[in-house]
């Protein structure tokens, strides 16, 4: 049994972590949470870990006090953390490092896995045009220092995005390249950039299923499919029976966050901040950073393909044509 600590375990993506190392029935899992009780749920219920013994799965901590960190992970006997903070702000980004920092200080801790599940973050700008990649970066600077065994997760897009508004799903409603409920596809750049991308589910179950290894990779790929974007477009077509509206976005526009929105996209635009235009913003600088190649995780650097390497020991993650078929096969 191993002892396993999910920071930001009670968000979109960190609930699936949870529940997918709860499912291997190996691990005692807890879930990290600010030192806030409005954040906590009520009525949590107690879990019991491999040897039968009941445990409370959600831990309050202060994430400004490493010192009060590293006493808590103790007394838990943390083995592994697995981060799946949004860091895309400077204090959770701060967090972050801090935890690092205490899972060092720790004689229990021996891995630490920093909040990735995207792409390679040290890719320059005239590849991944990412600003908050920043943050990321620092995460991976500061447990490059420690003595931890660490590993860097890259399942590249979700595919949850391709299947809205159908599908339920933890993450934040956001469009790119595909809006089928419009049956528009807006590719980035020329179509011939090539786009890993993996259903949350399945990026959750390797990642659970990397506890295992005995050794971690510093990249661990995971990928369900890596199509071209013209590829994609045509199998969504394919698969939905009618033609669809195809443009294509060049670098250049992309590059002045000028492109236009696909129509799902402006329903949501004023759920953000800085409103419809943040939005656009954000989807041109992915936009431009699929065209780059930065979705192209297949040939990244150190790289080793769990889904190889786990081959016959769990379930294969779904292609993106059989999970297409799931949520838009013509009827």
């Amino acid at each position: 049994m191993v002892v396993i600590a999910v920071p930001g375990g009670l968000g979109d993506f960190g609930r699936l972590i949870v529940d997918a190392l709860l499912d291997t029935g190996k691990h005692e899992v807890y879930t990290l949470t600010r030192k806030a009780s409005f954040l906590v749920p009520v009525n949590i219920r107690a879990l019991k870990n491999p040897d039968g013994k009941e445990y409370i799965p959600v831990l309050q901590t202060d994430y400004n006090d490493v010192a009060k960190m590293t006493r808590l992970l103790e007394s838990k006997k943390v083995n592994t953390i697995i981060s799946a903070l949004n860091v895309d702000f400077q204090p959770v980004s701060d967090a972050q490092v801090r935890l690092i920092e205490a899972a060092a200080a720790s004689s229990c801790v021996k891995r630490f896995a920093p909040s990735e599940f995207n792409v390679d973050y040290d890719l320059g700008d005239d590849i991944l045009p990412y600003p908050e990649k920043r943050f990321h970066v620092a995460a991976r600077r500061a447990v490059e220092k420690t003595h931890l065994e660490y590993t860097y997760f890259y399942p590249g897009m979700f595919m949850d995005y391709f299947a809205l508004p159908r599908i339920q799903t933890h993450l934040r409603p956001i469009y790119t390249v595909l809006d089928l409920e419009n049956n528009e596809v807006a590719i980035p750049g020329d179509g011939s950039a090539m786009m890993a991308m993996t259903y949350t589910k399945d990026a959750a179950r390797y990642i659970a299923a990397s506890l295992d290894l005995d050794r971690w990779p510093k990249v661990s790929l995971i990928i369900g499919s890596q199509p071209k974007l013209e590829d994609l477009a045509r199998i969504a077509e394919r698969i939905k029976g009618e033609k669809l509206d195809i443009r294509y976005d060049s670098l250049e526009l992309l590059r002045q966050r000028s492109a236009k929105l696909l129509t799902s996209n402006q329903a949501i635009g004023n759920h953000f901040e800085g409103g419809p235009n943040q939005l656009n913003a954000l989807l041109c600088d992915l936009g431009g950073a699929i065209a780059l190649g930065a979705y192209d995780v297949a040939r990244a650097k150190e790289g080793v393909d769990l889904v190889v390497l786990l081959d016959g020991k769990i379930k294969p993650p779904l292609d993106i044509e059989t999970f297409l078929e799931r949520y838009w096969r013509l009827q």
